[in-house]
């Protein structure tokens, strides 16, 4: 009996160190994500992951890269979060579709706090679609990491959108933006406008300090036009609240249009 019970706390034992060895399976892929080039991980809206440094034979240190999409007139946030101790100091990097330029870095997810989890948030304010990595590497064990160096990272786009302005026929649109953060940096975004069937009708910049809040007349930017409206911005999902108002002077009758996140 109880070489049996040996026998079942070895085996459980095993099970366990295989789990923690393989929790990044990309790695055990015949086409892995250690470089941009064929990369065999994508990140999009509403992926959770969780990965590890663990070092190659050699041995040689680990990297992570994953690939994502940009689409026109957009915003992302990645984060990485539930660190392992092992991997202090890392590095978290945006790079271009080159997969050498650097174009951003991640800062603590409270942008002022210091911590261990880091974010990274953007726009991508072009009529293109593009493509960036993500980059996770520079782990602080090197190449002494083992499988219980591990982190989980979470993508989302961040885009806004209010389905209804109206600034024809006697209305008035007022649109509302707070910056619901106490972040100590601002969080800069466009305001797009567009028409019922999808065209581009104009745009306004912002810049907001954490609880500020932006109270824009639509009508100085679209007037005489309806559509509806997308908001980008470099906050994070969550980090600004918008809505929009049109107001009917005639009647005193007004018509709130809440701003939508993707779900996740």
């Amino acid at each position: 009996m109880r070489s049996i019970v040996s026998l079942s706390l070895a085996l459980g034992l095993g099970l366990l160190a295989a789990r923690t060895a393989q929790a990044d399976y990309w790695d055990a892929s015949v086409i892995n994500d250690d470089s941009s080039f064929l990369t065999g991980n994508e990140v999009y809206h509403g992926v959770s992951q969780q990965h590890d440094l663990q070092a190659h034979a050699g041995p040689v240190a680990d990297q992570d890269w994953s690939l994502v999409e940009l689409t026109p007139y957009s915003s992302y946030e990645a984060i990485v979060d539930s660190v392992s101790r092992d991997l202090l100091p890392f590095s978290f990097t945006r790079m271009a579709s080159d997969g050498t330029t650097q174009l951003q870095s991640g800062e603590f997810v409270n942008t002022s706090v210091a911590g261990v989890n880091v974010a990274m948030r953007w726009s991508w304010a072009s009529d293109l679609f593009d493509t960036n990595f993500l980059r996770v590497g520079d782990a602080g064990c090197t190449t002494s990491c083992t499988g219980a160096a591990q982190y989980h990272i979470r993508f989302h786009e961040t885009t806004i959108s209010v389905p209804r302005f109206n600034n024809a026929n006697g209305q008035v649109t007022v649109l509302i933006v707070q910056n619901s953060t106490s972040w100590t940096r601002d969080i800069n975004g466009i305001v797009y406008f567009w028409s019922s069937s999808g065209l581009l009708m104009g745009s306004s910049p912002f810049n907001l300090a954490a609880r500020a809040a932006l109270v824009l007349n639509t009508s100085n930017v679209a007037s005489g036009l309806s559509g509806t409206i997308t908001i980008i911005h470099d906050g994070g999902y969550g980090g600004l609240t918008a809505k929009s108002v049109a107001l009917e002077p005639a009647t005193g009758f007004s018509f709130d249009s809440p701003g939508l996140y993707k779900p996740q």
